[in-house]
């Protein structure tokens, strides 16, 4: 009888270690988190680069807990498609997307009581040690705005500063007004109201057809984006002109749901953030250096750069600072002015 029962022990004992093991395998296999992420950043430019980085340092920090895919946005859609895959299809399900890489369209879509079109005002933010500043400064406010929406702003800065390319030379903003624009890459209607209420004439095409707009006859004449896109989409070989200064940042930012970010433990975040700021100074480091690069590469290849003399400078802020007024007055959520005054008293504009 005592055998028996001890029999019974044993064999209670391995049936209880079985489902341990097994527990734990379980739960050990439930842990594993992968972010699917769309990105906008073109391949192997310092975006793309340094995210990818940042998800190897994850995978490391993390020991292959939290592992990063991303997918490329455009071949999503574009942006407006991409905000809807980081919501759920049906109330209960999963959203396809975990978070995006989203340009200040995407970034002013998903939530638009932050006004982030007020850091790109022309020639309020001029450098990026200045773009750093606003954000230390105003970020937190800004920021809550997307965690009310149920996004958690990873990481954000610029991706280049914004430009004018023209088959046609011009030197001040009345002889661009006579110019016809079209968007690249940043279908903004804010910015395009903007320029419009500067004087430009700005139409807006599709970016797939601006190339063949730009080739033919009575199409538009230039365009506006930033260094990077307009090299590596190849516009830039359709063009004469281009403006070489800091006019104002196009900003990105590195969203997640809060939903997928409180799905990783805890005691991982704090590294993870840690990550997150050294890939981010080494972004910032970059995109003047890539800027630079861009610029040279374009003029190798006869594209002659346009450098505003101080005088000239000093007539575009003045333009463009009318012009902020009237889409203010025209567009009243375009620009939170209140936070636009406070930048100018930060930086010191008169």
């Amino acid at each position: 009888m005592k055998n028996h029962f001890s029999g019974k022990i044993t064999k209670l004992s391995v049936s209880f270690v079985l489902m341990l093991l097994i527990s734990v395998f379980f739960c050990y296999a439930q842990e594993k988190i992968q972010l699917k992420i769309a990105s906008l950043a073109p391949s192997r430019s310092p975006w793309d680069i340094q995210l990818k980085e940042l998800a190897q340092e994850w995978y490391e920090i993390t020991d292959g807990t939290v592992s990063v895919t991303f997918y490329d946005a455009m071949s999503l859609g574009g942006e407006k498609s991409v905000l809807q895959k980081l919501n759920p299809p049906r109330p209960g399900q999963k959203p396809p997307l975990d978070g995006a890489v989203l340009s200040t369209v995407g970034l002013n879509e998903m939530a638009p009581a932050a006004r982030l079109y007020t850091l790109s005002i022309p020639f309020l933010i001029r450098s990026q040690a200045e773009l750093d500043k606003v954000l230390d400064t105003y970020g937190d406010s800004l920021l809550k705005e997307f965690n009310a929406k149920g996004f958690n702003v990873i990481a954000w800065t610029n991706v280049g500063w914004l430009s004018f390319y023209t088959k046609d030379p011009y030197s001040d903003l009345k002889t661009l007004s006579k110019i016809k624009l079209a968007s690249a890459g940043i279908d903004s209607p804010v910015l395009g109201e903007t320029f419009r209420a500067a004087g430009l004439t700005v139409e807006d095409i599709q970016a797939s057809k601006i190339l063949r707009s730009l080739k033919s006859t009575g199409g538009v004449r230039g365009f506006f984006a930033v260094h990077m896109y307009a090299y590596v989409t190849g516009f830039y070989k359709a063009i004469s002109y281009a403006m070489n200064t800091k006019m104002c940042p196009v900003m990105a930012g590195l969203v997640i749901s809060n939903s997928a970010w409180n799905r990783i433990p805890e005691k991982y975040k704090p590294e993870m953030i840690a990550a997150v700021d050294r890939i981010k100074q080494k972004l910032n480091n970059s995109l003047d250096e890539s800027d630079a690069m861009y610029v040279a590469r374009m003029e190798k290849e006869g594209i002659t750069m346009i450098n505003p003399t101080p005088e000239e400078l000093a007539a575009w802020e003045r333009d463009f600072g009318k012009a902020v007024e009237a889409v203010n007055k025209k567009v009243p959520d375009a620009f939170d002015m209140d936070l636009f005054r406070k930048i100018k008293a930060l930086l010191k504009r008169d």
